[in-house]
């Protein structure tokens, strides 16, 4: 393959000891259909075979920078957006599969909508558990609104244009482990950021992936994210993070709390436009039926709070949610 010293994408891909997945990884991203990249491999002080994996491959595109000791993902990502040469920055995980047209699809999306800076794609779940088939928002409104209780862009979809990184200096945040890339989002998220309405990666679940290794940790990161998002929004003496960050657990008086907070937003936000008005009761809509499927354990009681809420009657909803959520509390109910 021909080497390319301006390429228009960087493919950015972190590996620490992912050997049992490397190969089907790269090769994902070998045999794309779409051609002018670079493949940027960091090998954060790997201890098992991930870095004679990754020399068995040939390839000019590749670029392999080993790090001398393990220095985290964080600093990982930043060292690869120091070191990439492409026009864009295309995140890749070194335990899943982009689809042979990935690239070609978003970086066509990209130079056809020049007003975005980021764009993400919907994934295929992989791995643990059955099969799934992730639908985020596709909408920069969408988005921007669910962004306020959740990442709603897949990490290793996204393709970013490195210029605006460069032009206000923005790097993953230390701060925020294990939920770096939301924090990050939320801050590009003043720009125009979309998805496509495709799949084109299929994303890997692990016993051992972070959701599951560093839950602890991963949730005091979304807690201070959510935080700070009500303190730049001037909210932080009036909603409380819980509403954003709860993740069950709670007792019913807590989930009535959330509900009546959740209807205060709406109205604050009527007065002051922080988000377009129909993604943000959307999103809101949402972020109520997490926040009861997460309380299943208190059974019909949470079922009842859940249908005489007037947060769901403002739109119309999916019934079969509803039916589910049903389900699940009689469960718990008879468990009880």
């Amino acid at each position: 393959m021909e080497y390319k010293a301006k390429p228009k994408v960087t493919v950015l891909m972190p590996v620490y000891n992912g050997e049992k997945y490397l190969a089907e990884a790269i090769e994902s991203i070998l045999n794309q259909t779409y051609q002018d990249y670079e493949f940027l491999i960091i090998n954060d002080g790997s201890t098992d075979r991930s870095e004679a994996i990754i020399n068995t491959y040939r390839d000019k595109r590749i670029r392999l920078v080993n790090n001398n000791e393990n220095i985290k993902l964080i600093a990982t990502l930043n060292k690869g957006i120091e070191l990439s040469r492409g026009k864009y920055i295309a995140r890749m995980d070194c335990d899943d599969i982009s689809h042979p047209t990935r690239l070609s699809e978003q970086v066509e999306y990209m130079e056809k909508n020049q007003d975005v800076v980021m764009c993400g794609t919907w994934v295929e779940t992989i791995g643990l558990g059955r099969k799934q088939i992730w639908k985020y928002p596709t909408e920069h409104n969408q988005i921007q609104a669910s962004l306020l209780f959740e990442c709603v862009l897949a990490h290793p979809t996204v393709i970013i244009k490195k210029a605006i990184l460069n032009e206000l200096e923005i790097y993953y945040d230390k701060n925020y482990i294990h939920a770096e890339d939301y924090e990050l989002w939320k801050r590009l998220s003043k720009y125009k950021i979309s998805n496509i309405p495709k799949v084109l990666l299929k994303y890997r679940i692990l016993t051992n992936s972070v959701s599951n290794s560093n839950r602890k940790t991963q949730q005091q990161s979304l807690i201070n994210i959510h935080k700070k998002t009500l303190k730049e929004l001037n909210l932080y003496s009036s909603i409380n993070h819980r509403t954003l960050s709860y993740l069950g657990g709670g007792e019913l008086i807590e989930i009535l709390q959330i509900e009546r907070e959740l209807s205060k937003l709406i109205k604050i936000n009527q007065e002051r436009l922080y988000y377009k008005s129909e993604c943000l009761e959307q999103a809101i809509i949402n972020r109520w039926i997490y926040v009861c499927n997460s309380s299943t354990e208190l059974g019909l009681r949470v079922f009842s709070v859940f249908i005489n809420s007037h947060l769901i009657k403002r739109k119309r909803i999916n019934y079969i949610k509803v039916f589910k959520l049903l389900i699940k509390c009689l469960v718990k109910k008879k468990n009880l």
